[in-house]
């Protein structure tokens, strides 16, 4: 019966090992047929991951466009600021036009007194100073107390005029029929040339009359100011005999200074008499006025002086002290902008913001001209809005605009 079964069994066992191959013959061959149909599958994706990883290609590609729009977009469009941001930022623009630009020379100068101005005290006889009424730069006006001073110098020449104006007046009492007509003459030139004396001692009309009051005290008189002005010098000593023609003190007018400018040869062809200077002292700008010049050079400076006259009604200025005078060396017409309208642009080159309405652009300029803080450009039209305060705001905005661009 084993016998039997065995070969049967070994029969079905044949049959179905016989069909598992076949079956597995079938499946491999579905497999390879699904790999094969999977290929295009596999290339497909293959073929997006490599878009995929070229994706950062083509955004590099676009970027700098990208980029590049929006810098367009910045240039031509500019910033945007409302009325409240530009106050805010302190921005100021005005509407240029074409005006004068004049290059100028330096010369540096210095304030002097005006010599017609100024009036130095001395007196022609030695003297001694009583009483000081005033102090060394006060303002005084004329005819205000200066000093008192007396000598036995100033009392003989008060008796000899009271001398000569008693004899003058006898021999004008007796009339020229009664009088030798020279001796009429000399007591006339007697009592003025004392008077005149008394005239250069400092004495004034009032107080030559005073004199011929009996209870007037010879040999001393309060000097007056003979001018307005500053005391510029004091060398008044109490109690000091001081010397003839010694200087006692100087007043000087200083509504109007004098300017000596040293100019060097190749600039002094540009001065004209009567022409008007740009002058700079004390931190301040005035005009000036050419008056005159030496016509020959120092020979230690190789410069010449020109004297200009100034105008100082409110005393700002003093003499002794510098200043700079601008000689214009040639004029030009164009848009003149001040140095707070220019700024750097990223290439380096000089730029300024124009305005339209709430837009401000920045636009290339050319500085031709650069001198005390005015500039002559070019590349501007007569008429546009220009910032002329809070350029640098706008400048430093754009810059961090188009940093941020740059980021994303």
């Amino acid at each position: 019966m084993s016998k039997l079964i065995t070969p049967i069994a070994l029969a079905v066992m044949t049959l179905l090992s016989t069909t598992g191959l076949a079956w597995a013959g079938d499946d491999h061959q579905h497999s390879a047929a699904g790999h094969a149909e999977e290929r295009p599958t596999q290339h497909i994706e293959s073929t997006e991951h490599r878009h995929d990883e070229s994706e950062p290609d083509t955004h590099s590609d676009e970027a700098p466009d990208a980029h590049g729009d929006a810098d367009e977009s910045e240039t031509e469009g500019g910033l945007t600021l409302g009325s409240a941001q530009r106050a805010s930022a302190g921005i100021h623009a005005v509407a240029i036009q074409l005006t004068e630009f004049r290059f100028e020379g330096r010369a540096p100068a210095q304030l002097v007194a005006d010599p017609s101005r100024t009036q130095q005290i001395s007196l022609p006889v030695g003297v001694r100073i009583t009483e000081r009424l005033v102090n060394a730069g006060a303002e005084v006006t004329a005819g205000q107390p200066l000093f008192r001073l007396a000598s036995s110098e100033i009392a003989a020449a008060q008796g000899d005029y009271l001398l000569a104006l008693a004899e003058w007046q006898r021999v004008e009492q007796l009339g020229a029929k009664a009088v030798a007509a020279s001796r009429f003459q000399q007591a006339r030139i007697d009592v003025q040339t004392r008077r005149l004396d008394l005239v250069t001692l400092g004495m004034t009309p009032t107080q030559i009359a005073g004199l011929s009051n009996p209870n007037a005290t010879l040999g001393g008189f309060t000097f007056l100011a003979p001018i307005a002005g500053t005391v510029q010098q004091d060398n008044l000593v109490l109690g000091l005999n001081l010397d003839a023609n010694v200087v006692l003190m100087q007043l000087s007018d200083e509504s109007e200074l004098w300017l000596e400018a040293q100019v060097r040869p190749g600039l002094i062809g540009q001065v004209v008499l009567g022409d008007n200077v740009a002058i700079e002292a004390g931190g301040l700008r005035y005009q000036a006025t050419v008056i005159g010049r030496d016509h020959q050079l120092d020979p230690q400076t190789r410069t010449e002086t020109v004297r200009l006259s100034l105008k100082n009604p409110q005393h700002r200025l003093h003499v002794g002290e510098f200043a700079t005078a601008y000689f214009v060396q040639s004029a030009h017409q164009g848009v003149v902008l001040p140095d707070s309208a220019l700024v750097r642009g990223p290439d380096g080159d000089w730029a300024v913001f124009v305005q339209d309405g709430e837009q401000f652009e920045a636009v290339e300029v050319e500085v031709l001209r650069s001198q005390r803080g005015q500039n002559l450009v070019a590349g501007l039209k007569a008429g546009q809005q220009v910032v002329v305060e809070g350029a640098f705001f706008l400048n430093s905005e754009q810059a961090k605009s188009g940093f941020d661009i740059h980021n994303h």
